[in-house]
């Protein structure tokens, strides 16, 4: 019998099931102004992952124009958070 740590339980769990894209989605969505700030996640209207790419909505012009520049780091940040490689495109609304 193998021993695994709760982590290790829930990761194995999860990559044998279809419920991995949606647990590191919402993950995404609940971290979201941890990862970006209150500032930005105020000014965010909504999040959706479809799959792998990130559409983030704003209305405000400057913020879209701030992480459009910075699309490349988001997604290293993103993917560093989530310890995995997901997101592998974002689109700005």
């Amino acid at each position: 019998m193998a021993l695994y740590s709760m982590k290790e339980a829930l990761n194995k769990m999860l990559e044998q099931s279809r419920w991995k894209e949606r647990y590191l989605a919402e993950k995404i969505k609940l971290d979201w102004e941890k990862l970006m700030g209150i500032t930005v996640a105020k000014h965010t209207r909504d999040l959706i992952i479809k799959e792998q790419k990130l559409y983030i909505y704003t209305d405000v012009a400057p913020l879209r124009n701030e992480l459009s520049y910075n699309k490349s780091l988001l997604i290293e940040k993103i993917n560093q958070h989530l310890e995995e490689n997901f997101i592998k495109e974002i689109i700005l609304c």
